[in-house]
């Protein structure tokens, strides 16, 4: 069963279970996973599991104008960002068939803000040039932001992703601090997350 547009707004023991409130109703689950992104340690606090943080970092984005689009016909990357927070502005082609630039990187305290201090147009321009030198201010436009959830600070380059029965709340499953990399490993993090949840009934 999916209920949309019903956010998990409380939580609670129940012997060996957990109770979830929503605006409109309450569910009682044997395991609940913590896949919160932004919100994960929220919702840990919420349950009475582990005690983490999570990072808001933001990731701004250009796109080269439809008249470029035609420079790239796949991932174009530059060599992983010396901070080992990201792989660095690079070129990606959408299914669509823009050309996105980005992320670029940048830690801040809300989890909600994607539009205050945006990078202007010309912070674009000469991560660009080292992928495609010939692209001029004028063949590039400003486009989205998304935000990761990182599981470290700024001053830290690295934290794996947190995917585990909870060490205090066993009904608790952690799939916590996933960035970038989760998209492409997906498939097996849910094949992996399915087997805890299978291993508790």
């Amino acid at each position: 069963m999916l209920v949309v547009g019903s956010a998990a707004i409380g939580g609670e023991h129940d012997g060996d279970r957990l109770v979830v409130h929503t605006p409109h109703e309450t569910v009682t689950a044997a395991t609940v996973v913590n896949c919160g992104g932004l919100y994960a340690d929220d919702v840990s606090a919420m349950f009475g599991g582990e005690v983490f943080r999570i990072y808001p970092c933001r990731g701004e984005y250009a796109e080269l104008t439809p008249a470029k689009r035609h420079m790239v016909n796949g991932p174009v990357y530059p060599l992983p960002h010396a901070s080992g927070h990201g792989l660095g502005v690079h070129a990606t082609k959408t299914t669509w068939g823009s050309v996105l630039l980005g992320p670029t990187i940048r830690f801040q305290e809300r989890k909600d803000d994607y539009e205050a201090d945006r990078l202007a147009l010309e912070d674009f321009l000469e991560p660009t040039r080292e992928l495609l030198p010939s692209v001029e201010l004028t063949d590039l436009r400003l486009a989205g932001s998304g935000i990761r959830a990182k599981f470290h600070p700024p001053e830290e380059s690295f934290a794996d992703f947190m995917i585990r029965r909870d060490s205090r709340v066993p009904a608790l499953v952690q799939v916590a601090g996933i960035d970038s990399p989760g998209l492409t490993s997906s498939l097996a993090i849910g094949r992996y997350v399915g087997g805890l949840v299978d291993d508790s009934r």
